[in-house]
């Protein structure tokens, strides 16, 4: 970044655009025979491709309706007429009529790449050789879980995937701000960024980028352009010298001529990542909807006319057969519309002039279009449901064409969102200070494209796979719709370790209580036998004497009163 930062931006402004294809030269190369045989071993001839160079900003206009093709007066220009009355020349404005399938077809293949979380899990996650370190591992997804939702990542990753589907291009970058905070931020055309990528030839991976957009100076006076750049270890912030008048077109002279640029560096610094921190997406064959983009303008066209054969022949003529002055006609003096129509001829009549009807063969036409539009575009109409919920089967068999081009998209993504993994990996893992083992860990990331489901018969067959050992409970806590996912496993057996642990102490409870019973029913037994036995607890025999006898009471020779009986010696002395 040396050179780059004395005077190559101009070299690093530099990007590979976007085109399209064009017929020229379709079938124009040599011709070698009129029969080539299968054993010819000529030299494959030479040909041109031509290409017509398309821009973002054209992106964009084909996501606009109000940017369209067919609103473009130059296009589809008004038409003309001469009135022969006073010899002059009015503009009739023809109608022009835009759809937003572009949108609708970008938030429908948006839809199936997002809908879903972006899943995560370990790569070593079935090492049961070294349970502790998989367990730690574990412990380790779910801090980098958090991370991922507590940085907006979900939110990041939609921007991104929505600039890509829109403008064929987008880019995530990591940062650090004035906090040491880990921070990041999409960039996309459509969000007034022009990226610049600089690649390996060989292993594809980024040697630096850079991003230019414009902002206005310190001052808020004048709009003027930044460009950024990253490479492995520094971030740069170059200005461009804001100049007007003949002194910028000398300048700028000056500098194409010598290769030289006006670019002042203002900000230079580590950006705190030991790589190029930036995920970058790019689809050469344009935005989502490149397919049909064609059949589109077509559709609009072909529309716009039936507007205006509609307004031709929307009102049939009247026509009126007699005699001239047997007819008298009567009508609205300001809007020339006849009230009254008297015709004495006998042989006269009115009636009215229908044109040729269009409408037919402009419907045939514009509803074969439109179903080619979803069609091509692998976009599903939803269908109307008469009643109840469509099984699972059914449901993916109807979006399948949609499946089809998500799984699609979700591969060509990958490269993209394991460069994502990887500065999130180390963002978080500075953070929580421990860059090394959250950098190492093998976590596992992809899309799983969304397709609407039947979630009742989804969490049966999920509970079903559970009681036939098919499936852990760990993995259908993650895959059970609807319900969180984040260490969603682990509360769960938290809450089970917490209801054991509280049966365990009702058990222990019941034992306490079951021994205290026990030992108590001992004592009463053992009171009972020595009662039995000729003794009692009360019985102070072989004791000195006590306190003296203040109860009344009078023990005989068998140590019993003659008040309770308590023995029954008294009732059995009187009847023996």
């Amino acid at each position: 970044m040396d050179a780059i930062k004395v005077n190559n931006v101009r070299e690093l402004l530099v990007r590979k655009p976007f085109y399209e294809l064009t017929p020229s030269g379709y079938m124009k190369h040599s011709v070698v025979s009129d029969v080539v045989p299968d054993y010819y071993d000529g030299a494959m001839p030479d040909d041109t491709m031509y290409r017509r160079i398309k821009t973002q900003a054209d992106f964009l206009r084909e996501y606009y309706p109000s940017a369209h093709r067919i609103m473009d007066e130059k296009e589809y220009p008004d038409i003309w007429k001469l009135n022969p009355e006073n010899n002059r020349w009015y503009c009739q404005k023809i109608q022009r009529t835009a759809f937003a399938f572009q949108q609708l077809i970008h938030t429908k293949h948006l839809l199936h790449l997002t809908g879903n979380d972006v899943q995560f899990e370990l790569a070593d996650g079935d090492d049961y050789e070294n349970e502790k370190k998989v367990e730690e591992n574990q412990k380790t997804l779910d801090v980098f879980k958090k991370g991922w939702l507590m940085h907006d990542m979900e939110i990041r990753f939609f921007e991104a995937v929505s600039a890509y589907l829109k403008v064929a291009e987008c880019a995530i970058v990591g940062f650090f701000d004035e906090k040491k905070k880990f921070c990041t931020r999409t960039l996309s055309y459509d969000r007034g960024d022009i990226l610049y990528p600089h690649v390996d030839s060989l292993t594809g991976d980024l040697l630096c980028f850079a991003r230019k957009y414009y902002d206005y100076d310190d001052d808020g006076n004048e709009k003027t352009e930044y460009v950024e750049a990253w490479d492995n270890r520094k971030f740069y912030r170059f200005k461009k010298a804001v100049k007007s008048g003949k002194v910028k077109e000398v300048m700028t002279k000056i500098a194409r001529i010598f290769g030289i640029d006006d670019y002042t560096l203002i900000e230079e610094k580590d950006h705190g990542f030991q790589f190029v921190p930036v995920a970058y997406a790019r689809n050469d064959n344009g935005p989502c909807w490149f397919m049909v983009q064609k059949n589109i303008e077509d559709y609009e066209e072909a529309f716009s006319y039936l507007c205006e054969n509609n307004k031709a022949y929307a009102f049939p003529i009247l026509t009126l057969t007699g005699d001239g002055e047997d007819i008298s006609i009567t009508g609205d003096d300001m809007t020339g519309s006849a009230k009254t129509i008297m015709i004495t001829d006998t042989n006269g009549k009115a009636e009215f002039l229908n044109g040729t009807d269009a409408s037919d063969a402009f419907a045939t036409q514009l509803n074969k279009s439109y179903d080619l539009i979803y069609e091509l575009s692998f976009t599903v109409k939803p269908p109307e449901l008469k009643s109840g919920d469509l099984p699972g089967v059914a449901i993916k068999l109807l979006y399948s064409p949609a499946l089809e081009v998500a799984m699609n998209d979700a591969q060509e993504l990958q490269p993209f969102l394991d460069k994502i993994l990887r500065i999130c990996q180390f963002g978080i893992g500075t953070e929580e200070n421990c860059v090394a083992t959250m950098s190492g860990l093998p976590i596992n990331a992809w899309i799983s494209p969304y397709v609407h489901s039947n979630k009742t018969e989804q969490i049966t067959n999920i509970a079903t796979a559970v009681q036939n050992g098919f499936l852990s409970k760990q993995t259908a806590s993650e895959r059970c719709p609807d319900f969180p996912k984040t260490a969603e496993y682990e509360r769960i057996m938290r809450e089970k370790k917490e209801e054991d642990q509280q049966d365990l102490l009702m058990d222990m409870q019941r034992a306490d209580n079951e021994t205290e019973n026990a030992i108590e029913e001992e004592r009463a037994t053992a009171r009972i036998n020595k009662q039995q036995g000729g003794n009692d607890i009360n019985t102070g025999g072989g004791r000195k004497a006590g306190r003296p006898n203040r109860s009344g009471k009078k023990w005989d020779e068998n140590n019993n009163n003659d008040v309770d009986d308590k023995n029954n010696w008294k009732h059995y002395n009187q009847t023996h």
